[in-house]
């Protein structure tokens, strides 16, 4: 991963650089490792530049949402912009620059929060509480983008595709020149869980204080593990800590079409929110904002998916074909809090494990907190307390979560045919299909290989 690692290598407070300087740095050019940690803020300073990579535009603060949504049947592309048409069409190649730009800014989150880790376990300060607050967000952000790029560059979690190639695991920095490999898919799941497990214990020593949900809290460990179980059905898993995610939580549901435009208009943490990343005007002006790429650059909501809203659904104050859950907030028409974790994909888990476990009751009762609270006009009864109810609660999942990066991953983990590529290519599986890693990776030499055949899986 040369590309990667010879920019990361000791490379410490790098939020103070620029994105086109930090790409042109040379190790030389950085503090030295031995350096980089001798103080509580070093800390705090490397773990906000590790929040500034994660929120860029190639990575959580737009390009890994969009992914989710460009590349389903949820979202089309009218060819104005180049962005994301590609993939959007599903003309995809190795040499994708937004691929390309996911992996690169994944490995620097994943790679400077292992740096904070490995200082925060052997540094002696004594400041400790501190620094364990530090670390278990590290440990946190590990697996959250360890998570992503998992299941955008390998297949979705199966007994039989466990043994397949997933992507790199990172446990401690890797240097300069150090050669690496893929893990197995399922070493990259173990590899989550242990981070998922670790945030939690230090999240529980002595005297560590909650971040809030602008910053990967405790809160949000709980939902990151019942997003990453409820992918690998766990059900029981996913269960127990989408409920322990909620009574954390706390917080309360939108019900009326005033309460919901603002949470995606307004500058503060709502009621719902878990895990949010705040991006100014000036982080990502123009084409870089998650937003504009509804409003301004190509890609829109079909009519055919806006219909499936009831006229009742509180959810239509805010979508239209080109209009945006992050159209932009009073601080500017670039501006968003993106929702990486939020309290309706926790109920959405609950419905969809119980339902898999055939307790349909209880299954009813979660759907509904989402399907009540967003349409008052339902009538509960027309929801089955049978199997039939996985076909609502995917539905439900559809339309609460559009725009917002999870239906390509929905429909692949559900290996449900779907019709791609502004209806080019119908009864498509994407489950059969990963993306491929880009190949300025390969081509680096450092122990990467290819998915092999990647591309016999595209749709024809």
């Amino acid at each position: 991963m040369k590309k990667i690692y010879i920019l990361l290598v000791g490379i410490l407070g790098f939020g103070i650089s620029s994105c086109d300087d930090f790409l042109n740095e040379l190790p030389t050019e950085a503090i030295a490792e031995e350096e980089a940690f001798t103080s509580v803020k070093d800390f705090s300073n490397n773990l906000n530049g590790v929040y500034n990579e994660m929120g860029n535009y190639r990575l959580f603060g737009r390009d890994v949402i969009c992914l989710g949504d460009a590349a389903s049947d949820i979202v089309f592309h009218s060819a104005s912009s180049g962005h994301f048409l590609t993939l959007s069409e599903w003309q995809v190649q190795s040499t994708e620059i937004i691929l390309e730009d996911i992996w690169n800014y994944g490995y620097k989150v994943i790679n400077n929060s292992s740096r904070i880790i490995q200082a925060g376990e052997t540094v002696d300060l004594p400041e400790t509480s501190e620094i364990d607050g530090y670390v278990a967000q590290a440990y946190g952000l590990r697996a959250l983008t360890t998570f992503a790029l998992t299941n955008i560059f390998a297949l979705p979690y199966t007994d039989a595709n466990k043994s397949t190639l997933g992507i790199v695991n990172i446990s401690t920095p890797v240097e300069v020149y150090q050669e690496v490999s893929r893990s197995t898919l399922g070493e990259n799941y173990t590899h989550i869980l242990s981070d998922i497990a670790k945030a939690k214990e230090y999240f529980g020593k002595e005297d560590v204080e909650d971040p809030g949900s602008y910053y990967m809290n405790l809160n949000a460990v709980y939902a990151l593990e019942a997003r990453v179980k409820l992918y690998m059905k766990d059900y029981a898993g996913a269960i127990a800590a989408a409920n322990e995610a909620i009574d954390l939580r706390g917080g309360s549901l939108a019900n009326t079409p005033d309460a919901y435009t603002s949470l995606f208009t307004s500058n503060s943490i709502s009621q719902e929110d878990i895990f949010t990343l705040v991006k100014s005007a000036a982080d990502h002006p123009g084409a870089n904002s998650l937003g504009t790429m509804y409003t301004l650059y190509g890609l829109s909501i079909p009519a055919a998916i806006l219909s499936q809203y009831p006229e009742t659904d509180i959810r239509t104050s805010i979508l239209s074909e080109y209009g945006a859950k992050y159209s932009g907030t009073s601080e500017g028409a670039d501006a968003s809090n993106i929702g990486i974790f939020r309290l309706p994909e926790l109920y959405l888990i609950l419905a969809e494990s119980y339902a898999a476990q055939g307790n349909y009751a209880e299954a009813k009762e979660n759907l509904l907190v989402i399907s009540l609270a967003r349409n008052p006009g339902l009538d509960a009864a027309s929801i089955p307390e049978n199997s039939q109810i996985v076909s609502f609660i995917r539905q439900e999942r559809k339309l609460e979560l559009i725009q917002e990066g999870h239906r390509y991953f929905d429909v692949r983990r559900w290996q449900e045919k779907i019709t791609v590529g502004r209806g080019k290519y119908q009864n498509y599986d994407p489950s059969l299909f990963a993306y491929p890693i880009p190949q300025a990776e390969i081509n680096s030499g450092f122990g990467i290989v290819q998915t092999e055949g990647w591309d016999r899986n595209l749709p024809k």
